[in-house]
């Protein structure tokens, strides 16, 4: 059915979250970023890649049959192995995609989803973004404050330059506040025809669930929601219109959050 995906593609959920609050604000930012297009509810698919780090293991615990979360939520297979539902009184609300973040060599992160090889973090980017390429896996690599300069920035322009993977993208983030102006490397992926996409990349602190979805990508096409991700793979390879959901922190937000994160250790 054709329709339009509202789809966070960088989410964590971490054991200090308040979980039925996590939940309802991932409901909540998904469908008022959409609103905010004039997107109608009825319209809408709302769809989240969890990106799990190293040692996380949510996604199982929810796969579980009959497994349920507090207020209400309960989760239901797709036909995928790797993807859920989360739902509210027989209403389904958010698709539920397992994925990874991975740790490169060079301190970057990439993120994938769904089927994917075994990689272990510390390898170099070129050599992670090849085997997920040759597996045909997605390979979203995040913006991160200062990772993108020099070494590193030079090493992601280059792969930018040269890509040719179709299931490689960048990825903007609301950390990347409002007075810092977008990377070049966004313009060079946009002129190839690649989206650049948006994740909300909550961090491990108390009250950070409530920014679940509040940072999203906007798109439509063909869409089955028994098979999310081999859906929204299809939908980016057709290098179609993609609208953000959601701002960027203000200078304030920014120094407060990073504050915040740096006194956590």
């Amino acid at each position: 059915m054709f329709a339009r995906i509202a789809v966070d593609v960088h989410l964590h959920f971490y054991e200090n979250y308040d979980q039925e609050r996590f939940w309802q604000a991932l409901c909540d930012n998904l469908a008022l970023g959409a609103a905010a297009r004039h997107c109608e509810n009825t319209q809408l698919q709302r769809m989240v890649l969890l990106t799990e780090a190293s040692g996380c293991n949510m996604f199982p615990r929810w796969a579980v049959p009959g497994a349920s979360a507090p207020g209400g939520f309960t989760f239901s297979p797709t036909d995928e192995p790797y993807s859920l539902a989360l739902n509210r009184r027989g209403e389904r609300l958010v698709l539920i995609v397992s994925g990874r973040q991975i740790v490169t060599a060079e301190r970057l992160e990439v993120l994938t989803a769904g089927v994917f090889p075994a990689i272990a973090d510390g390898r170099p980017l070129p050599e992670v973004a090849a085997k997920l390429a040759e597996a045909g896996a997605l390979a979203i690599i995040p913006w991160g404050a200062g990772k993108w300069l020099g070494r590193r920035g030079r090493l992601l322009q280059r792969m930018a330059t040269s890509n040719t993977a179709p299931t490689m993208f960048l990825a903007d983030n609301p950390a990347r506040p409002a007075f810092w102006p977008a990377p070049r490397i966004f313009r060079t992926m946009e002129l190839s025809g690649k989206a650049v996409l948006r994740g909300s990349d909550p961090l491990p602190l108390s009250g950070e669930e409530k920014r679940a979805g509040a940072f999203a990508s906007l798109l439509e096409g063909d869409f089955d929601p028994m098979r999310p991700l081999s859906s929204l793979k299809k939908i980016l390879a057709q290098n179609g219109r993609v609208q953000g959901l959601g701002q960027r922190d203000g200078m304030i937000t920014f120094f407060r959050r990073q504050i915040a994160l740096r006194l956590r250790g």
